[in-house]
């Protein structure tokens, strides 16, 4: 099968339906395969396989949750050396992105399937932001055609124009939630929302905001054109409008419909996850209430909460053995667990950067406070006193402010790696240090990852036109379009210090 359409759109429909078992409202959406035809396929069953397979692979993101600073695995071993990266890449085209292009063809000719096709848009940028922050240029527009369209070589679109055209997506889906009456209700089949318009269009927009600021060094007027249209429109406010998904728990039927993280552990006997010396080392500074629970103390008494650095070299791994290292907290990878999407606290943290950098007119301390009492009443944290702290207050030059608000907005997207990485690459924070393994990007954490191998075999000229676009290569260190903040990488305060922890 070609990796940017479908085989079949019966057949993939028919696997689709198999493969949805989330919810205990699976049997009530279930059908019989032998009726599959597209005449009667249910988009909607669909979209409920595409929701909940993209959502639990986006917590389980292994080399990525290190690259984001919030894991460090024993395991990995020299995670800057060069490898082939066919996930995310095969995962998205073949999985995911195929199957939700299929619902909006499937919806676009049934007015009472208009709000379903609004959701189906929206899903399919969550998608394409993702993958293109991870490679660059991708197969866009050629991609992920209905049958009689495929195109085996499809052209790739630069990142530039990705985002424009995921803005404009994102803008018009949102217009379109709630604009034809008579609906044909998706309900439970909505992992996300249940079906709630308000809550889409919600998302929709905060979406938009998040793609506006990532794109806001690279093209501050096309940040700013959509920033002024989203400030004082729908967007995710409080904790109750979070977009997350709920896993079951461990007596769930299906393994699969369990937390993956919680399915790691008890695949490898209950061995440990490492607290991150990221995490550790800006709670710990931040005096920050959520230290206990992000992290469980060394098991040997006397580490406390001493966080594994990512990069290390071997004469430095003695240090950070299993029983000197903080463990992540049982609360992150428990059976049955709320995978966060997106949530109020990152919301307002892209507002008040972009207040802070003039791109728009509110107040940043205003919306950084407020970032932050819902970053810890996420957690059922009081935040008053925190509030009260020095962490409460933005103070310092501009870049100073900026550092400390991407810092919270990272603590309050815990395990979001994808996006933690991303943000890493565009503002520099949080500062991540790193050990002396430099391997292939002499010690820097990748700012991209590689085009498959698979894609240099099956469309080898419109693969190398892209990497021949890259400032050094198809390499880790090779920027997207969107990384243009000048200075980048801002290194550790200690990064030439070994061990890194303070005193």
């Amino acid at each position: 099968m070609n990796r940017y359409i479908k085989l079949s759109k019966f057949i993939v429909a028919a696997m689709l339906i198999f493969s949805v078992s989330c919810t205990k409202d699976f049997d009530a959406l279930n059908t019989n395969p032998a009726l599959v035809t597209r005449d009667i396929v249910q988009p909607s069953l669909i979209f409920s396989g595409v929701l909940k397979n993209s959502i639990f692979a986006s917590y389980n993101n292994g080399i990525i949750t290190e690259y984001s600073g919030y894991y460090s695995n024993q395991e990995s071993g020299a995670i800057f050396r060069s490898r082939d990266w066919p996930s995310p890449f095969s995962e998205f085209y073949k999985g995911y992105l195929i199957n939700i292009a299929e619902v909006v063809r499937l919806t676009a000719e049934d007015p009472a399937l208009n709000d379903q096709q609004a959701m189906a848009r929206i899903w399919k940028v969550w998608l394409f932001h993702m993958l293109t922050d991870a490679y660059g240029d991708l197969p866009y527009f050629d991609a992920v055609q209905e049958s009689d369209k495929v195109n085996n070589q499809p052209v790739y679109d630069s990142q530039e124009t990705i985002y424009k055209d995921m803005l404009k997506e994102l803008k018009e889906a949102a217009a379109q939630l709630g604009a034809v009456p008579d609906q044909l209700a998706i309900g439970s089949a909505d992992f996300l929302f249940g079906g709630n318009i308000d809550a889409w269009k919600r998302f929709a927009n905060s979406l938009r905001l998040r793609l506006s600021l990532r794109v806001s060094y690279a093209d501050e007027a096309l940040a700013r054109e959509n920033i002024a249209e989203l400030i004082g429109a729908p967007l995710i406010t409080n904790n109750s409008q979070n977009a997350k998904m709920a896993t079951l728990g461990e007596d769930a039927v299906n393994a699969n419909d369990r937390n993956p993280l919680y399915n790691r552990y008890e695949n490898q006997s209950f061995y440990p996850m490492w607290a991150s010396f990221t995490t550790t080392d800006n709670l710990i500074r931040l005096n920050d209430p959520r230290l206990p629970v992000y992290a469980d103390p060394a098991a040997d008494g006397v580490s406390g909460y001493r966080g594994r650095p990512v990069g290390l070299e071997t004469s430095q791994k003695p240090r950070y053995t299993e029983a000197q290292v903080a463990t992540l907290d049982e609360f992150f990878w428990a059976a049955q667990y709320n995978i966060i999407v997106m949530n109020a606290a990152e919301v307002f943290f892209l507002r008040a950067e972009a207040a802070l950098r003039g791109l728009s007119s509110e107040n940043a301390q205003d919306l950084y406070e407020q970032g932050i009492e819902q970053a810890l009443r996420q957690y059922n944290i009081e935040p008053a006193a925190y509030l009260a702290s020095p962490a409460g207050a933005l103070t310092g030059s501009e870049e100073e402010k900026l550092e400390q608000i991407i810092v919270q907005k990272w603590l309050a997207i815990y395990y979001q790696s994808n996006e933690a990485w991303a943000e890493f690459r565009r503002t520099g924070y949080p500062r991540i240090w790193v050990g002396a393994d430099v391997s292939d990007t002499g010690g820097n954490i990748p700012r991209r990852v590689r085009y498959p191998l698979d894609e240099y075999a099956k469309n080898e000229e419109n693969v190398k036109a892209a990497v021949a676009k890259l400032s050094n290569g198809d390499v880790y260190m090779s920027k997207v379009w969107w990384d243009k903040k000048a200075g980048l990488p801002f290194y550790h305060p200690r990064q030439n210090t070994f061990p890194p922890e303070q005193p």
